[in-house]
């Protein structure tokens, strides 16, 4: 086991409300293993940990390795171990969780954890390429639906020009309704003051985004390091390759800790909690002021989304985008239900 002196578990994320969850543990011991997921591999994970009679001492983290059987984590999990490394005895819950729907068609009904116990989502996107709205209302409903707070970074600030800068930020900002939205530059160390800014009080940062977008460059830059393998931008299409395989939870200089994903080329929804209200309330807000409580939005009297949409106050694409998720959402509850039915 490798020993790591420069980290405590407070600074890991540790605090009074995964404290309180041990004692409900089934046979807890002082001699039992409590740490944090860094990183999963082909069915172990990877963990910082301190025995539990140390929590309130001044600890030495560990670097330990347990197998995953019968247990659901993620990267950035709390979990508790038995002492000989043998098994995981308990995930404790999480106060929030990146998750989509699984991406391969046979498991269409299960739910893929990206990161789990975040405060910030980091929403990752290219100055180098269009803006791309649609997929932003996606990403930010699966960030609402996390529990973490949302920002938007557009990255390569430095491949862009200033109009095309400013264009792309007031098109991303509109479309993020108050969210916080940051132009940076990985190779110059623009607006990266500001990304470490979250992470002034040990925040955990999950970063979400498309292959190529300058993701892992972003980490680096972030982290001081080259933890995370960057690739060349391809001829013909200006667009990088894909070089994040792993999810991991790289530490960062100061305080705080960043969980890189894998670029995420479909931004599949998983059964959304109030997400789409939340990356929507433009929309749900007019909704309220429409003659017909149960108003579709189409050809209904008195509609105030239609009117807004006929005046030039409301896109007619970000009707229908919100349209397609709401649908996406209801297919996706249908087979959630059918599969429940079926292992009766």
């Amino acid at each position: 086991m490798k020993v790591i002196v420069h980290n405590a578990l407070s600074e890991l994320g540790w605090n009074e409300t995964f404290l309180r969850a041990l004692p409900e543990s089934v046979n807890l011991s002082d001699d039992q293993l409590v740490g944090r997921v860094k990183r999963l591999d082909r069915g172990w994970s990877t963990f910082l940990c301190v025995t539990v009679g140390e929590i309130t001492a001044t600890q030495t983290l560990r670097e330990c390795r347990v197998r995953n059987i019968g247990a659901d984590v993620a990267v950035g999990d709390w979990i508790l171990v038995t002492p000989d490394l043998e098994r995981i005895v308990k995930v404790l819950p999480r106060q929030s969780r990146l998750v989509r729907r699984a991406s391969s068609d046979g498991t269409r009904n299960e739910a893929q954890t990206l990161a789990a116990n975040i405060n910030f989502v980091f929403l990752v996107h290219g100055l180098d390429t269009a803006p791309n709205e649609r997929r932003l209302e996606r990403e930010l409903v699966l960030a609402f639906d996390s529990g973490a707070q949302p920002v938007v970074v557009l990255t390569k600030s430095d491949a862009a020009s200033a109009s095309a800068i400013s264009e792309a930020q007031a098109i991303m900002v509109a479309t993020s309704l108050g969210v916080r939205v940051h132009v940076v530059s990985s190779v110059t160390g623009d607006g990266l003051t500001e990304l470490r800014d979250y992470t002034r009080d040990g925040a955990t940062i999950a970063v979400l985004g498309a292959s190529g977008v300058g993701k892992s460059t972003l980490v680096n830059a972030l982290t001081g390091t080259e933890s995370q393998q960057t690739g060349a931008t391809r001829e013909g299409d200006n667009k990088g390759r894909h070089t994040t395989t792993a999810v991991d939870l790289v530490a960062l200089p100061t305080a705080g800790w960043l969980i890189d994903t894998p670029g995420v080329r479909a931004v599949s929804l998983w059964t959304s909690g109030h997400g789409i209200e939340r990356a929507f309330k433009d929309i749900f807000t007019l909704a309220e002021r429409c003659k017909f409580r149960d108003c579709k939005h189409g050809t209904e009297p008195a509609c105030a989304v239609q009117e807004a949409i006929g005046t030039g106050a409301l896109d007619a694409a970000r009707l229908e985008s919100m349209g397609r998720l709401v649908e996406e959402e209801a297919v996706l509850e249908e087979e959630q239900a059918r599969a429940e039915r079926d292992a009766r």
